[in-house]
């Protein structure tokens, strides 16, 4: 009896490596692989907490053609003048919509930014955009747009800017938008179709203060 209790007790001991890790797999294998997905939720999420990044500047261009690396230049160096943030939190974010030729021959956004420029503006999700004169109608007429004739720190004095003649419920006759014109250095960079387009600030923007610090920088309004 005592030798049968002995060989009871050593009975893993007395296993080979492989016969241990099969024992130790068959017997606990859903515990592992459930430790294993928690510490992986928990590495996921802790490092998406550390890298997230703030996006407190959110700039919307449209139109035919934009350089994509000089995009993300242009994005770090908006976030570097006009936030400054030695910890690389807050970001600008810059995002592009195409236009493309319609049935008609005239330029339209092509279906896929279009849901998405309408989903981010209901969002709440662009403070500042560049616009071709059609679509800035458009938004102009339901109100997206901030009236720029009220905003004491723009000097539209000299500035091609873009009225609002007519009253309605939704907008009342101001200036909305701003021509960027020609040979502006930094857009020039970017090699972004801007010499015809408008920039605007979203009526419904989360970071107004910031928009207009940018639609002075972009523009030299002093």
């Amino acid at each position: 009896m005592e030798q049968m209790s002995d060989r009871g007790k050593n009975w893993f001991r007395n296993m080979t490596t492989k016969e241990k890790v099969e024992y130790i797999w068959d017997y606990y294998k859903v515990h592992i692989i459930v430790s294993i997905l928690v510490i992986y939720l928990l590495v996921s999420f802790t490092s998406s907490i550390i890298n997230r990044k703030d996006y407190v500047l959110n700039i919307a261009l449209i139109g035919k053609y934009v350089d994509f690396n000089g995009q993300s230049e242009f994005s770090k160096k908006v976030t570097k003048e006009l936030i400054g943030d030695p910890s690389g939190k807050k970001q600008t974010s810059v995002d592009f919509y195409r236009l493309v030729k319609g049935p008609n021959g005239n330029l339209t956004l092509d279906p896929a930014s279009t849901q998405k420029l309408m989903a981010r503006i209901g969002a709440q999700d662009i403070d500042v955009i560049v616009l071709d004169k059609n679509n800035f109608d458009i938004l102009a007429r339901q109100g997206a747009f901030l009236r720029l004739d009220k905003v004491k720190e723009l000097n539209l004095t000299e500035l091609n800017v873009v009225k609002i003649e007519e009253d309605s419920a939704e907008v009342k006759p101001g200036v909305y938008g701003i021509y960027v014109g020609r040979g502006n250095k930094y857009l020039e960079d970017l090699e972004y179709d801007y010499s015809d387009k408008i920039i605007a600030i979203m009526s419904n923007g989360q970071h107004k203060d910031l928009a207009i610090k940018f639609v002075k920088w972009l523009l030299d309004i002093k």
